[in-house]
């Protein structure tokens, strides 16, 4: 069973037939060619040979013409008698290979060009059949070979109940499609089927198929997925084909053989338009996820028909669509290729593992995994996504990311992560878990039935409890996810109520009784979008919490909700993209949120300066920022940041801020528009600290300095930039000033005990220690919501015109060690006329304050710190750390957090007033996670 491929002539290039006749199949005259050789069963069949050709040498070395580069001799690889083998031979990304049933028996490196050339069988000696002889390109041949040893390895799984299993499954696929496109009623199938031509092609797509030809579009990338105008095509095209299918199932649309025939050719068509892409560009959310779906509802819309093509019965058109919906279906496992070693193994359970797009969300909801999986048959995918499902739902940390099942989803701080360390809690962690806990379910009542593990309660729960801190009484958080600056105006339920809902009405059984009681209580509290979970212990749902792999400091009350999102290296920032929010540049930066109702930022985000986002300090100048689309956003140089919170009425922390772009980090696959410069968001520094007293927060910050001075615009830091939905006024010793709209500066060494107060919701106040100047904004200004995010393009009735209050000082062009520091009052009664509170340090070594009683001491210790000291108190840290020290009569509770989340950190020493306390830190999964000791006085 001889062949060779890539042969050329080089004495005469441009006709390989110019020697045919001196040729004439005499075997020593192949050396006048440039070829690549196989001998399958040469030799009298004693040998499996690969050659290659150099006719460069003909006539000078005979010994040089044709090396041997490789051969078997063994049983296993020489020629048995009527059987079929399927021969693959590849010329791609600078080699050729020879594949036999699926075995690459030979790979050649090659230079570019050299495997262009001719094909040839050589016949000597016996007898052969030929059969479905095809060239393809690469990629259309990458997908077949796939395709036939995957349903191959499907095929060779004897009966047994996990058959039968199947069986039942593709029976609930064909009558319930999944994530399916609206159905079409019978007029609108009817119109669609008279633009399908008897060529497979639908006459209306036609002029675009044929500007893609011009464009070379089929052959090029794209940076988002938006752009993808190829795969959005192919998988409408597709889409249609099913809800013709469908509207014959249904009986809306008469199923004809004619009819059939151009759907079946029409499967073919657009699928080779899909398969012939090229893979070095990565073919992301229609390759992977769109296409397959459709290919799977197609597949299972015509059952009947697709079980009579895999018997071997119907025409070559339902038999190549056949092959062609499996071939399409599998792209949910191949899809993009990762470049490793999980490429020539996808259905592994490391191919869902250790990748940004092959974990949480982007392994399990929205590939269409199961249904390909019972398409297939394939009992080995329904083991590897069994295992992936119950693995995936589980908790990952900085300290052990890389040991985690998943690297993204649910965090042990009860968070989650998603595209990287971002806290994209809302999508990605639900997603990727929701879908794993649907498919378990899906597969209750089959041999793959699992319960739910201790781990998976533990992760559930912990992330039902922590999530709830990233929602206030209708409204998700802003700035946690691309899609802030799409205008809301109504609330809705936490993102995670139907997951909760799942896990209440069919996981119950998996958690303990007293865990099955706060998850009742949670769902009838999500119902009514007011959780306060009364009754729980503090930290847990209300009160103050360290979100230690977020660096999130939080306070959650019934009547207010406090929200500080620092930064390190140790995180991402927040990602942008064109097609969604496009100015995330700063929410990372120490963005500061208070909120009563949830939706005081939301309604006015259509006119945000992003530059005086609050709590952040900036260099001005929104105009001159580009939009970009960065996938890991910015985050800070330093290794610092902590909070430390009693779970109660008190928490403190900070961070060393100077920005840098996430894409700059080692290992970053996703680098979006990083050649966009956007220079005026870098090149300055602050030490930014948080103070927590009860209703009071205090924000501290020292160190300002502009290291590009002579670029344009002042450094600010913004105190708060909201909604004005009530009357601002100036309030001391209980006397009111009405604010009027429009700006004002206050000289604020001239303003102590001043508040700027807007009515019902929060009170303002500059330190005059710490900052010289407090401008204030009260302004009804021009909203641009499509500017913000592109979804407001297709809302209707924005508004206009939004009110808003925003509070900000101005350290000016070039600042170097500038601080500030400013108060806000949450409570909703009025501030206490002389602050409760004093400052006790405000450096770039430590930030400190103390409550006048003097029973709560709250720190930041730098780098270096020396001893904190101040009437009746000294107090030294043996490491980085915030921390919280609250007395009574008796005894002392201390809040500590390292600040650098160091693996090999095992305690942190204090010394108070002369009496040690030492505090262990936590280790493993939780290191980097605030802890409380109480110690005797």
């Amino acid at each position: 069973m001889n062949c060779f491929w890539g042969a050329k002539d080089l004495k005469y290039p441009d006709n390989i037939y110019a020697r045919k006749d001196w040729r004439a199949g005499i075997f020593k005259n192949y050396n006048t060619l440039n070829l690549f050789y196989v001998g399958y069963g040469g030799n009298e069949n004693k040998t499996t040979r690969f050659r290659e050709y150099h006719s460069e040498f003909y006539g000078i070395d005979e010994n040089k013409i044709k090396p041997l580069v490789k051969e078997y001799t063994d049983e296993a690889h020489l020629l048995k008698p009527n059987r079929w083998y399927e021969v693959v031979i590849t010329v791609t990304d600078g080699k050729t290979t020879f594949a036999v049933d699926g075995e690459e028996l030979f790979c050649h490196s090659i230079s570019r060009g050299q495997g262009d050339g001719y094909f040839a069988i050589r016949l000597w000696k016996n007898h052969v059949q030929v059969s479905d002889f095809v060239v393809r390109k690469a990629e259309s041949q990458f997908a077949y070979s796939n395709y036939r040893r995957y349903y191959q390895e499907a095929r060779c799984h004897a009966g047994g109940e996990k058959k039968d299993a199947v069986k039942k499954l593709r029976e609930y696929f064909s009558q319930h499609p999944y994530r399916a496109v609206k159905s079409i009623d019978a007029s609108q199938a009817i119109q669609m089927a008279s633009l399908l031509g008897k060529d497979g092609r639908f006459s209306d797509l036609n002029s675009t198929e044929e500007q893609f030809e011009r464009e070379n579009a089929y052959q090029q990338g794209y940076e988002n997925t938006t752009d993808d105008r190829v795969g959005i095509f192919i998988a409408g095209a597709l889409n249609r084909i099913y809800q013709l299918a469908d509207a014959c199932r249904k009986g809306r649309l008469e199923k004809t053989s004619e009819l059939t025939d151009k759907l079946w050719k029409a499967v073919v068509h657009y699928g080779n338009l899909e398969i012939s892409r090229p893979n070095d560009k990565p073919r992301f959310h229609a390759s992977c996820f769109a296409i397959p779906t459709a290919a799977v509802n197609i597949y299972f819309a015509c059952t009947e028909d697709m079980d009579r093509a895999e018997r071997g019965e119907g025409n070559k058109y339902l038999k190549n669509a056949c092959d062609m919906l499996k071939i399409l279906g599998l792209q949910a496992y191949t899809q993009p290729l990762r470049r490793d070693e999980t490429d020539k193994n996808v259905v592994s359970v490391e191919r869902f593992r250790n990748h940004v797009w092959w974990v949480g969300g982007n392994a399990l909801a929205y590939r269409s995994l199961l249904p390909v999986a019972v398409m297939y048959s394939s009992v080995p995918m329904l083991d590897v996504l069994t295992e992936v499902c119950q693995r995936g739902i589980s908790m990952t940390s900085q300290i052990t990311y890389d040991d985690s099942f998943w690297t993204e989803g649910f965090t042990a701080d009860g968070a989650g992560w998603g595209h990287g360390m971002q806290c994209l809690i809302w999508g990605y962690p639900i997603d990727g878990t929701s879908s794993a806990l649907n498919m378990l379910g899906m597969l209750n009542g089959t041999p793959w039935a699992k319960q739910l593990s201790r781990e998976n309660a533990d992760a559930l729960m912990n992330f039902f409890r922590g999530g709830s801190w990233y929602y206030r009484d209708g409204y998700r958080l802003p700035c946690l996810d691309r899609n802030s600056y799409e205008y809301r105006d109504k609330e809705e339920a936490i993102p995670y109520y139907k997951m909760l809902r799942n896990v209440v009405k069919n996981w119950l059984s998996s958690f303990s009784p007293e865990e099955q009681k706060e998850l009742q209580q949670l769902l009838a509290e999500a119902e009514t979008n007011r959780i306060r979970m009364k009754g729980t212990e503090k930290g847990v749902y209300q009160g103050t919490r360290w979100f230690f792999n977020n660096d999130d400091l939080m306070k959650h009350t019934p009547d207010y909700h406090l929200m500080i999102n620092m930064a390190s290296v140790r995180c991402d920032g927040l990602e942008s993209a064109a097609f969604a929010d496009n100015y995330n540049f700063y929410p990372t930066d120490g963005m500061t949120l208070f909120q009563r109702h949830g939706n005081e930022y939301f309604q006015i985000m259509g006119d945000w300066d992003v530059t005086a986002s609050p709590g952040v300090t900036a260099r001005e100048g929104m105009e001159r920022l580009t939009p970009v689309t960065n996938w890991r956003g910015y985050c800070s140089r330093h290794n610092f940041a902590a909070g430390a919170a009693d779970g109660a009425d008190y928490a403190a922390g900070g961070y060393i801020f100077e920005k840098m772009h996430g894409a700059d980090k080692e290992n970053v696959n996703d680098k979006g528009d990083r050649k966009v410069k956007n220079e005026l968001l870098y090149g300055f520094k602050a030490y930014k600290g948080y103070f927590v007293l009860g209703d009071y927060l205090v924000a501290l910050g020292a160190g300002v300095t502009n290291n590009c001075p002579d670029m344009e615009g002042h450094i600010r830091t913004t105190l708060d930039q909201t909604a004005r939905v009530a009357p601002v006024y100036l309030w001391k010793k209980g006397k009111k000033t009405d604010v009027a709209k429009g700006s004002m500066l206050l000289d604020a060494r001239k303003m102590k005990d001043t508040w700027v107060i807007q009515e019902g919701q929060f009170a303002y106040q500059g330190l005059p220690e710490y900052q010289a100047n407090l401008y204030v904004a009260s302004e009804s200004c021009p909203a641009h919501w499509a500017k913000m995010n592109a979804r407001n393009k297709k809302k209707s009735g924005l508004p206009e015109k939004v009110s808003v209050l925003r509070l900000w000082t101005d350290h000016g062009q070039s600042p170097k060690n500038d601080t500030y520091g400013y108060t806000v009052y949450l409570g909703k009664d009025e501030p206490a006329r002389k602050l409760p509170f004093e400052v006790l340090r405000n450096d770039t070594l430590i930030q400190a304050v103390r409550s006048t009683d003097k029973k709560v001491v709250e720190a930041v210790f730098y780098p270096e710190a020396p001893v904190l000291k101040a009437k009746g108190l000294t107090l030294e840290v043996s490491a980085p750390c915030a921390l919280v020290l609250r007395e009574t009569d008796t005894e002392c509770y201390v809040s500590v957090t390292d600040a650098r989340m160091d693996a090999t950190l095992k305690e942190i020493t204090l010394v108070w007033n002369g009496q040690k306390i030492v505090v262990p830190m936590p280790q493993g999964i939780s290191c980097g996670k605030s802890v409380t000791v109480c110690v005797k006085k």
